[in-house]
């Protein structure tokens, strides 16, 4: 199979993975919820090359803000999942790395940041002040979870079986 066409259907799988752990695994706090779909943006940062991931982030966290109710948030959430990816590598044989790790950090920090700034422009400064609890405890879960699946994924090395 083509390598172009591979990355493609991988990045589509991708935000298939991250739509729907966004979308069913959740857990509402505040105006919002936390969820663990962003552990499959931070994979998806890892593993392919810089524009499907952004693809794959951008459409998984749409669609479910789109399924979910919360259409307000797609335009946020194309733009947020996106910048996510950027601080990851996705050179090299494996997922975990020691840069990809520490990435985790200001990856959280882009979209917790991102979210507060679209909650306030959106509900105002109480709103905005309500979700920021929810959103760092999306971002710690998220991380460790990705940390978990990433270091599974590398002692099977899927992701030389996906790309190469």
């Amino acid at each position: 199979m083509d390598k172009n066409l591979r990355q493609l259907l991988t990045a589509a799988l991708f935000a298939a993975m991250t739509a729907a752990l966004t979308f069913f695994v959740k857990i509402p706090v505040g105006n919002g919820y936390v969820h663990m779909g962003d552990s499959m943006i931070y994979l998806a940062a890892c593993i392919l090359p810089t524009r499907y991931a952004i693809i794959a982030a951008g459409l998984g966290g749409a669609l479910s803000d789109a399924l979910g109710g919360y259409a307000v948030f797609i335009v946020p959430t194309l733009i947020i999942k996106a910048l996510i990816t950027l601080p990851y590598e996705s050179s090299g044989d494996t997922v975990l790395t020691k840069w990809n790790t520490l990435m985790v950090l200001p990856a959280g920090f882009i979209n917790v940041l991102g979210y507060f700034f679209a909650n306030l422009l959106i509900f105002g400064s109480g709103g905005a002040h309500i979700a920021l609890i929810g959103d760092m405890i999306q971002a710690v879960g998220s991380a460790v979870l990705f940390i978990l699946t990433a270091a599974m994924l590398d002692k099977i090395k899927l992701k030389k079986m996906l790309l190469n």
